[in-house]
Order: structure tokens, then C-alpha cells, then sequence
């Protein structure tokens, strides 16, 4: 235990968050291309009072978008407002994994796990992109420390439940949790389980009632009509080990823990959802967030029990300390640093490509185009896209949950500003360089540093 209450956990903690806060903060002000901006337009659209499902397309569970229509309806297109959801997400995920290990294990394993999780690189990079997944992870963990602390199923199910309808990959642990559950104690199954369904079916009978397949193909069997690229998820699985490998080295101490009872039921959770990521369709860096608040718990533990069974002097002890600290602080300095110079750098070119767009168009005139940039365009310039259709991304059209063709039959004699980024994104389609060759006139072209080039062309 720490006697001296300058070390006190509840004294560090304050300080994570600070140092947490600094770090992220360039972040939170700068405007980037990215899958968030369609969330962001997303917002904008219901926020002006559409539905989504049905007045336009969106491939997740409700609860994110809500809320940032919510924020965009008060506070209209405010960057700062908006990232600065995720980045609370995170704290409160870290508040949860300090008391989960302070509670179950000890001071030393909460200070060393709220460590762990909010500096490693996933974590910090994240925490300031609107992707749901920090909303989700934050339910999730919140959920399980009503269940494992707390030992309050009902609590524990609804915050399960509201996780389930912000992001679907937060069911894999949920389903885990409650097969322990069930094995354990059927009353408190019963408990766990109806509180969670009161949430899950609620909402998603609700949208089903209203949609039918146009809320169920989007947001259920669309991920699993992804198209798959093993080189590329193999890459994606290897480059997230690789840049958070102190999480990782810390829960694989778990093999040297004497009482793996502890932690069966994270260590199942964690090893069952890793599992799974290998097999999915299309793997994003950002799905790993799910798991990193239990990894977090089960390296604190595994270290503090290491430090404790060692067989040395405490002078010893310490000395190990004073070597593995600095490789710590080594680690996240440089991805600070590589955060402060190419993770949160801004858009270079969104304020030229912004006032050319501006100069370049009439009040009626749409855009349209790749959705990593033409929603935060759109937001900046304050003009609509076209058929409110926000989400082009690949999958969209390989997995034939809309009809590319259509899609651009309806751009047809429409004012446009068509926005592409070469190479990428879906100007990789056959029939949308013939749509733009044989409708549009090329304008301009910009690079950026970062994202490659954009293409703007004009089509009337």
C-alpha cells in the first residue's frame, strides 16, 4: 500500500488526466479528413430533423449519431465540442480501470493500469476521433465494473445495453460476460441478461419496426459482406501490437500469474475478442479500443504480482523499477512526439480547398464525392451533399448495399462540386471516372502532405 498521500492513487490520478489532456489537446482543435466527418454531417441531418436508415444511409446502431446531432443542434459545427466527446469517453474509461484494479487488487495495480491504458498509443491517437468505438468502450467498461466490483446486474446490463447500440463490436464481450454469468449464478443471469435485452431489443425493435431491412442490412449484414484482404488486416493487427506493445507485454505477464482465477474473466474476454478481430472482414486500428481498458487491468496485475513474488531485496526491486520506468517514459515520448508532429497535424489543405469550393460555386451548388473529406468540406462551407448520401466509402458499393450506377444516374444534371482523391477512395471505380469524364470539368487539383491528392471537378 502507499502510505505516503502525495503518492496516494487518488493524488495521481488527477495528474494522468492532466498529462492526458495536455497530450491530446492538439488534437482536439484541428479539423481532419476522416470517417468522423461523416458522423459529423450525419448529426447535422438529423439534427435539421431526418431520420437515419431511412432519409439516409448509416451502418451502425443509433446512439452515437444521436448523440452528436444533440451537440451539432446546440452548438452547431463546433470542432472542439465535438472531439472533445470521445476524449471525455476516454477519461471516464480510465476512471473506471483505476477503480476496477484499485478495488479488486490494490493501489499499485490502479496507478500502473490507468497508466497503461491511457498512454499507449491507440489511446491517446483516438481519443480524439469521433469513431463510436470510445463511446462503446466507455459503456462497456463502465458496465463491467458495475458487474464485477459492484456486483449490480441490472446497472451493469442497462450500460451493456447502451453499448450494444453504439457500436455492435462491444457484443462480443458483452456475450462473454454473460456466458460466465449464466455458468456461475442463473439468477443473476436472469438479472444481467433482462436488463440488457430491455435495452438491445427496445432500440433495435424500434428502428426494425419503422425500417425493416433498410436498418437491418446496414447495420447488421453489412459487415459481413465486407470485402476481405488478408495482407492488409495482417499488416493492421501487426502495426497496433506493434505501437502499443507495453499494453501487450504487460497482460501477457498473465502467464506467470500463480492465481489466474482473478482474471479469467477478462483474460477470456480479451483473448476471445483478439480472436475475433483476426477473422473479421475488414479490420480498422480503432476496433482494438474495445479491448484495451482489460488488457490495462489484467498488465497492472500482472506486473504488480511479479514485483511482489520476485525473490530479491527491495533494493533489487527497485532497481528493476528504476531500469523498466525509464523504457516507459522512452516509449511515450516518442509517441507524444510523433502524435505532436504527424498524428494531430490539421488538414493542410482544408482551408484552401474550403475557399476554392466557396469561390467555385453558387448557393445552390452540392458536393459530393469522398467521404473522408466532401461531409468536413460541406460542414466548413456550410452547403449540402448531394442525395444526402455521406457514406461512399468502398464497402458500401462492393458489398452492394447500394447501387453505385443509381447513385450516379441521380447526380445527373445536377450543380456539383464533384471531390476526389486520386487513387483512392471511390475514385477507384470504373464508372465514377466515367461519370466524371464524360459530366464534369476538371478545376483544380491539391496536395496535401498527408492524404494525397484531391481532385475537384464541376458538373452541371
Amino acid at each position: 500500500m502507499l502510505k505516503n498521500k502525495k503518492l496516494s492513487p487518488y493524488f495521481i490520478l488527477p495528474l494522468f488526466f492532466a498529462v492526458f489532456f495536455l497530450i491530446s489537446f492538439k488534437g482536439l482543435a484541428t479539423a481532419q479528413p476522416g470517417d468522423e466527418n461523416v458522423y459529423y454531417y450525419m448529426g447535422k441531418l438529423i439534427a435539421e430533423g431526418k431520420i437515419p436508415y431511412g432519409d439516409f444511409l448509416y451502418a451502425h446502431p443509433p446512439l452515437q449519431i444521436y448523440m452528436i446531432a444533440l451537440i451539432y443542434k446546440m452548438l452547431g459545427f463546433n470542432i472542439f465540442a465535438l472531439k472533445i466527446v470521445p476524449l471525455i469517453s476516454t477519461l471516464i474509461s480510465a476512471f473506471f480501470v483505476f477503480k476496477i484494479a484499485k478495488e479488486k487488487f490494490g493501489d499499485a495495480e490502479a496507478i500502473v493500469a490507468t497508466a497503461l491504458f491511457l498512454f499507449s498509443y491507440g489511446i491517446m491517437f483516438n481519443s480524439v476521433f469521433s469513431f463510436g468505438v470510445e463511446i462503446a468502450a466507455m459503456l462497456l467498461i463502465a458496465g463491467f465494473y458495475f458487474l464485477w466490483n459492484k456486483t449490480n446486474y441490472v446497472l451493469s446490463g442497462l450500460f451493456f445495453g447502451l453499448a450494444s447500440i453504439t457500436r455492435l463490436l462491444s457484443l462480443v464481450p458483452i456475450a462473454v460476460i454473460l456466458f460466465f454469468v449464466f455458468l456461475s449464478n442463473r439468477k443473476n443471469f436472469i438479472k444481467l441478461s433482462s436488463a440488457f435485452f430491455a435495452v438491445f431489443l427496445l432500440v433495435n425493435g424500434i428502428f426494425l419496426a419503422i425500417f425493416g431491412d433498410n436498418y437491418l442490412t446496414p447495420v447488421y449484414k453489412y459487415h459481413f459482406l465486407k470485402s476481405f484482404s488478408y495482407n492488409e488486416n495482417f499488416m493492421e493487427y501487426f502495426d497496433i501490437v506493434k505501437l502499443n506493445w507495453v499494453l501487450f507485454a504487460s497482460a501477457l505477464l498473465f502467464i506467470f500469474v500463480e492465481d489466474k482465477k482473478k482474471l479469467s474473466i477478462p483474460v477470456f474476454i480479451s483473448a476471445i475478442y483478439l480472436i475475433l478481430l483476426a477473422f473479421l472482414n475488414k479490420l480498422f486500428g480503432f476496433y482494438f479500443m474495445v479491448i484495451f481498458p482489460f488488457l490495462a487491468v489484467i498488465g497492472s496485475y500482472g506486473i504488480a504480482n511479479i514485483f511482489r513474488n520476485l525473490n530479491l531485496a527491495k533494493k533489487w526491486k527497485i532497481s528493476i523499477a528504476a531500469v523498466l520506468f525509464p523504457v516507459f517514459l522512452w516509449n511515450l515520448s516518442s509517441d507524444v512526439m510523433f502524435l505532436q508532429k504527424t498524428g494531430f497535424p490539421g488538414f493542410e489543405r482544408g482551408n484552401d480547398l474550403a475557399q476554392f469550393a466557396n469561390s467555385n460555386s453558387n448557393e445552390n451548388t452540392l458536393l459530393f464525392g469522398d467521404d473522408s473529406v466532401v461531409p468536413l468540406l460541406a460542414l466548413m462551407v456550410n452547403k449540402k451533399i448531394a442525395l444526402d448520401f455521406v457514406d461512399t466509402n468502398n464497402q458500401v458499393f462492393i458489398a452492394r448495399i447500394r447501387d453505385l450506377d443509381k447513385i450516379l444516374d441521380d447526380l445527373n444534371g445536377k450543380d456539383i462540386l464533384f471531390i476526389i482523391r486520386s487513387k483512392q477512395g471511390i475514385s477507384a471505380f470504373e464508372s465514377v471516372r466515367d461519370f466524371l469524364s464524360q459530366n464534369c470539368e476538371f478545376l483544380s487539383a491539391f496536395h496535401d502532405r498527408m492524404e494525397g491528392d484531391y481532385l475537384v471537378y464541376r458538373c452541371k
